[in-house]
């Protein structure tokens, strides 16, 4: 089988563009991640308030959260950090199967995927 000769400058090609590609890739996976990512805000008037709360206990039914070895048991007040660097402030009230992260506010419900949290404090 004959070989084929590489050189010098091939060798570096190669590399270069490898890295380049991965760049390239890392890149659009980054923004592809910006854009799915899910994040649901539903505001509601405060004489709504046992209405919500009941949607939300059925909609986001198991009560805790482990979350970097660290454990959160609904009704906990918790700051949420996303990868987008935003910062969400509420009572802990579930999540689900499809892996959202339910909190209330004075004045809002928020919904956020889990897989775009990157920390968690008790507040």
């Amino acid at each position: 089988m004959p070989s084929i000769p590489l050189t010098q400058n091939d060798i570096i090609f190669a590399v270069v563009g490898a890295a380049v590609l991965f760049m390239i890739f890392r890149f659009a996976s980054g923004i592809l991640r910006l854009l799915i990512t899910r994040t649901s805000i539903m505001r509601f008037n405060p004489d709504q308030l046992e209405h919500v709360l009941q949607n939300c206990y059925t909609s986001f039914p198991i009560d805790s959260l482990n979350f970097n070895g660290r454990t959160f048991e609904r009704g906990t007040p918790i700051r949420i950090t996303t990868t987008r660097k935003t910062t969400i402030e509420g009572k802990f009230i579930g999540t689900n199967q499809s892996e959202l992260i339910c909190l209330m506010t004075d004045t809002s419900v928020i919904a956020q995927e889990i897989g775009a949290i990157h920390e968690i404090q008790t507040m």
